[in-house]
């Protein structure tokens, strides 16, 4: 808990902590965002090298990547890949992934903030790709999609509704597995909008 106390606000920490003393580990990952979930596996790996992996054969296989390919798995790699420019941090477009809480939507720095925040949905696209055995190329194409869609299913109730977010990224990521979309052309059955 306290490599996630580091990214996450009170409320949702004291929520993901509740959850996980009564034992319930799948409403405490359902509070989680895939950038907390990666950067939680990321500085857990750092922290404690020798811990076994115990997240099945992806981690086995990350781990045997990592062996043979260190750079091919590092955080600035992966940064390149998957984040998005932060020039309110860091004054340029380069991509990199963060690991900081959630930005504040005040001050009018709130749609440039919240712009900002969209590397948690790369790394999820990114997973689901994989899943369905897309190539990395075709992310080109679906991240767009799959993010306009996801701004399409956004059902906020107050500003700083950050939660509206997640569910809504999830719900698009449901829809994208069930295959409720039309094929993109020259793939053998990728899903499009």
């Amino acid at each position: 808990m306290p490599i996630l106390y580091e990214r996450m606000l009170p409320k949702r920490y004291e929520q993901v902590e509740n959850a996980l003393r009564q034992g319930n580990s799948r409403e405490a990952l359902a509070l989680l965002t895939p950038a907390d979930t990666f950067c939680l596996a990321g500085e857990f790996r750092k922290r404690f090298p020798s811990e076994d992996p115990k997240g099945g054969v992806a981690e086995k296989d990350l781990q045997q990547l990592e062996q043979r390919a260190p750079g091919q798995v590092s955080w600035e790699r992966l940064s390149e890949d998957f984040g998005v420019p932060h020039p309110a941090f860091d004054g340029t477009n380069a991509l990199a992934l963060l690991n900081v809480k959630p930005l504040p939507t005040y001050l009018g720095y709130s749609s440039r903030l919240l712009a900002e925040s969209w590397e948690s949905n790369n790394l999820y696209w990114a997973r689901l790709a994989d899943e369905k055995g897309y190539p990395p190329v075709m992310l080109n194409l679906l991240i767009p999609q799959l993010t306009y869609r996801m701004v399409a299913n956004i059902s906020a109730t107050y500003l700083d509704d950050w939660p509206a977010l997640l569910r809504s990224l999830r719900k698009t990521g449901s829809e994208f597995l069930q295959g409720k979309f039309a094929s993109l052309p020259g793939t053998k059955s990728t899903p499009g909008f």
